[in-house]
């Protein structure tokens, strides 16, 4: 008996086998993306922690404008909770030959180490270890030539500019393969990386302080851990801020000593120049007075002339000596009146001397590709709260729906078996084995692909622009286990309940077929001048769809949420890829802005603002002021790095960035009352039009700053003001340092070329060119396209498998009823189009559903999705719902076509007298 209860179990999945299959493929779709993308955010964060511990990463950084003398570098010792702290320098130069940047940084023995891929570290100050992505641009012992802005070979800060390459490391502090960070040197980026030995420096005075702290635990990118660092970093900042202002005025105090010296100096200088001028004023007057004598003895003939001629010789020769002394004087008093105008110069200077910063930052606001890395796994975070619950729903919904109809075709069976004596558990066997089969394979199928295809297709797309290797991927038991569980429970609980339900009847009234529901008038039956005028296919159709009610809202469910997965799948795709036309179009005009000193010399700044002017090419160029300043929004772990832009002429500004109004895209105007800030300030900080929010300098001196205005901004954030504001908000006038330029030429290669010829000024600072934040953002946008792409691909799987399996259902349950009206004589097309056309008018009612619920689900990722320092247009366009709407009404009539193949292959005469 057991062995022919088995044999009807195997019979189960061969005759039903295309059931067994769309069960597996949903449940396989639901698991694969819960699972993928559950997993690929903490997989990202493991594989990011594994490779700051590797390199031993710094919990916090310090960077001074100065060196740090003993005295600094002792009391930085003692702030709270330091548990290691190593200092180290850095220094800027061009690659000879190019316009490649590079920073060279001292080798370090503790904290952010650099770990070696081929070769050594450096020994000597003669050595350099080079950035593991140049391996296949240099050799092992090649030499590397280093030349400054202007192209010589003389480095201030570096003892030599010629050094061997003995090595090619991997460092922590610069996670991004592009974009390493801003620099005065060649195109105002950073190309790449070297590491040097200490002694390479001329200076013994450190510029970075590395920290790593005691109190911290946790992992990389966790709250416990993020939180406590900041903390650390808050308790820190206001002691070093005092510590800075202390080391300012000890600059200043050290200066005006010396200056005072000098003074004293060319005080004494001048005391004896006065003396010499006054004896040598009385030396002309003894001459003048020996010259009339000698006059007056010649005319009274009291000499004679050979006396006369001697005594006229001496008076010759003091008299060129004393031209002479004349001649020193004048070119001591030159000297010393060119020493004095230098000692004001100097004066000047140190009255108006740079705040001395010791700006102290956590991973997170030192590191870009530290947070942007961190960004990228929240963004997988955001998707996988929302995406995974749609696929499971659908699935879940249909796999429900699918075993309840399977156990209620087995009416019949389940009488018999009760009849030959089959115990309960015999009659449950075959759903027991089925439904558990179908959870566990499709399980299993979509664990595998979650675990390792999709995170690894994600993290190669997201990855593109890190140096991050080895990403992990462990199996994660407790989403597999919630999967298995979930899918066991979608499979088995349906089938069982109804069972169980129906092994309460007598095996006798089982056997029979459950009788058919009573009919009953649809609404349109009670309105006769609509009714009377429906043919007869159509009166049938609505009556069907009225009568199967269950399947009616399984279909339209079904399909809403494929198509809402869809539509959401193609609108986040089109918001993302128009952002960037968008900003760099219609809202941002400039190419570069050239930052240059405002403490250089006036000869310094007047040759920078001449050669901006005279550049060839240059559209458009405007002076304004320019600084970075932060901020950070409540709830948000980490500060907002700020573009602080006030134009010298705010009507010329217009030339170079649209200010408008995100709503009503009207022009925002500068105002003497307000700053006018970005969109995505305004989101994050939670604020509008007559707020404030306080923005932190990099001396740490903290400022309101009313907004006035809220512009249309889709990348970075930025504040705008006119002078006077500037002078109202920060108490000073501003600082005119920067140059906003708009070229003719707008390629990359003309934008470098451009910032080359900036830099190369002595008083530049660096060179900002809008395609370094355009570069960014494409490189998210590839991430999130890629990404896309996959949950388009599996909503379209998902979309055709529902489709599938509730037709087969359909068709299925109405096999007599197909067959009845083959035999009363319909054509096959009408036959296939008796089902098709339920079919079809559900599918477009759960399309047509589906759009509302896409636009809401768009909408609602588009708010979640972006970065800190993003926004995106909300706007779905109507290709995104056409383009769903037609793929899945393609998938219905793929699937008709299927159903069709089915349909003709049904024995009429079995089918009807299987009651028999």
């Amino acid at each position: 008996m057991k062995k022919m209860l088995w044999r009807h179990v195997l019979r189960e999945f061969r005759f039903s086998f295309a059931r067994f299959l769309s069960i597996t493929v949903l449940l396989g779709l639901g698991v694969f993306v819960l699972i993928g993308l559950k997993v690929t955010g903490p997989d990202m964060r493991a594989t990011g922690n594994d490779y700051y511990t590797t390199h031993r990463m710094a919990d916090a950084e310090i960077v001074s404008n100065t060196g740090i003398t003993k005295a600094d570098q002792t009391y930085m010792r003692h702030l709270p909770h330091i548990k290691r702290i190593e200092f180290g320098a850095t220094q800027d130069a061009v690659i000879k030959g190019t316009n490649s940047g590079i920073r060279l940084t001292s080798k370090t023995d503790q904290i952010s180490t650099n770990q070696v891929t081929k070769g050594r570290l450096p020994r000597n100050n003669h050595e350099i270890a080079l950035s593991n992505r140049k391996k296949s641009y240099y050799k092992i012992g090649q030499s590397l030539h280093l030349v400054n802005n202007q192209g010589k070979a003389t480095i201030t800060g570096l003892k030599h500019t010629t050094y061997q390459i003995v090595g090619f490391v991997t460092s922590s502090d610069y996670l991004m393969k592009e974009n390493l960070g801003a620099t005065s040197a060649g195109t105002g980026q950073i190309a790449t990386f070297g590491v040097v030995s200490k002694p390479a420096f001329t200076s013994s005075q450190p510029t970075v302080v590395r920290i790593t702290y005691n109190n911290v635990y946790g992992k990389s990118y966790s709250n416990q851990y993020e939180n406590q660092v900041q903390v650390n970093v808050d308790t820190a900042e206001n002691r070093l801020n005092n510590r800075a202002q202390n080391r300012r005025k000890q600059l200043q105090h050290t200066a005006l000593i010396k200056l005072n010296r000098t003074q004293a100096k060319l005080t004494t200088k001048q005391n004896q120049l006065d003396q010499q001028r006054t004896q040598l004023t009385s030396a002309r007057q003894r001459l003048n007075r020996a010259n009339q004598k000698l006059a007056q003895m010649k005319m009274v003939g009291a000499v004679s002339a050979s006396q006369l001629a001697s005594q006229m010789a001496q008076l010759t020769a003091q008299r060129q000596q004393l031209h002479q002394n004349q001649m020193k004087i004048t070119k001591a008093t030159q000297k010393l009146t060119s020493a004095q105008a230098k000692l004001k110069t100097q004066r000047r200077k140190i009255s108006k001397l740079p705040d001395v910063t010791y700006q102290i930052q956590s991973r997170n606001d030192y590191n870009a590709g530290y947070n942007q890395f961190g960004e990228d796994a929240k963004r997988i975070d955001v998707l996988s709260n929302t995406f995974p619950i749609i696929f499971f729903a659908v699935a879940l919904l249909v796999g429900f729906i699918t075993m309840s109809r399977m156990a209620e075709e087995k009416r019949s069976e389940i009488g018999t078996l009760r009849a030959l004596g089959y115990t309960r558990l015999d009659t449950m066997k075959v759903f027991l084995v089925y439904g558990t089969t179908a959870g566990l394979l499709g399980s299993a199928l979509g664990a595998w692909l979650g675990t390792s295809l999709l995170p690894r297709r994600i993290f190669a797309a997201y990855a593109a622009n890190f140096v991050i290797p080895n990403f992990q991927t462990p199996p994660s038991l407790f989403w597999i286990s919630v999967s298995i569980i979930i899918s066991l429970m979608c499979t088995l609980i349906p089938a069982l309940w109804a069972t169980a339900v129906m092994l309460k009847e007598r095996p006798a009234i089982l056997m029979l077929p459950k009788p058919p529901k009573s009919g009953s008038k649809v609404l349109l039956e009670r309105l006769p001048f609509i009714w009377q005028h429906l043919s007869f296919n159509n009166k049938v159709t609505i009556r069907n769809l009225a009568r199967y009610k269950s399947r009616m809202l399984m279909t339209i469910i079904g399909v809403l949420g494929c198509t809402a997965l869809l539509i959401t799948g193609f609108g986040i795709r089109d918001s993302l890829n128009g952002i960037v036309t968008t900003q760099y179009q219609d809202i941002i005009h400039y190419d570069v802005i050239g930052v240059y000193n405002p403490t250089a010399s006036q000869e310094e700044q007047t040759d920078y603002r001449q050669a901006a002017a005279n550049l060839k090419g240059v559209k458009h160029e405007t002076s304004i002021g320019y600084e970075t300043v932060t901020f950070r929004p409540k709830g948000v772990s980490n500060n907002q790095p700020i573009s602080l832009i006030v134009p010298k002429s705010t009507t010329a500004f217009r030339q170079f960035a649209t200010l408008r109004s995100p709503a009503t895209k009207k022009p925002l105007h500068f105002s003497n009352n307000g700053a006018i800030i970005t969109q995505k300030m305004a989101v994050l900080g939670h604020l509008k039009v007559g707020d404030y929010l306080t923005v932190e300098r990099t001396t740490g001196q903290k400022d309101r700053i009313r907004v006035a205005g809220i512009t249309e901004m889709y990348a970075g954030h930025s504040l705008y003001m006119n002078e006077a504001y500037y002078r109202k908000a920060f108490g000073h006038n501003v600082q005119e340092n920067a140059k906003m330029l708009m070229l003719k030429d707008r390629t990359t290669q003309n934008i470098d070329h451009i910032s080359r010829q900036l830099t190369k000024q002595d008083a530049s600072l660096t060179a900002i060119q809008s395609d370094d934040a355009k570069t960014t953002i494409n490189h998210i946008l590839a991430g999130l396209n890629h990404l896309v792409v996959i949950i388009i691909a599996a909503a379209s799987m998902l979309a055709f498998v529902v489709l599938f399996t509730l037709t087969n259902i359909n068709v299925s349950e109405r096999i007599r009823e197909l067959s009845t009206i083959k035999v009363l004589g319909f054509y096959p097309m009408e036959v296939v189009m008796y089902v098709y056309r339920e079919t079809f008018i559900l599918t477009l009612a759960g399309i047509f559903s589906g759009f509302i619920a896409g636009a809401w689900l768009h909408n609602y990722i588009m708010q979640t999705l972006p970065p800190e320092t993003a926004m995106v247009k909300m706007t779905l366009l109507w290709t995104n719902f056409t383009t769903a709407g037609v793929m899945t009404l393609i998938f219905s009539v793929v699937v008709m076509g299927i159903m069709a193949y089915k349909i003709n292959r049904v024995d009429m005469l079995g089918a009807l007298k299987s009651v028999d």
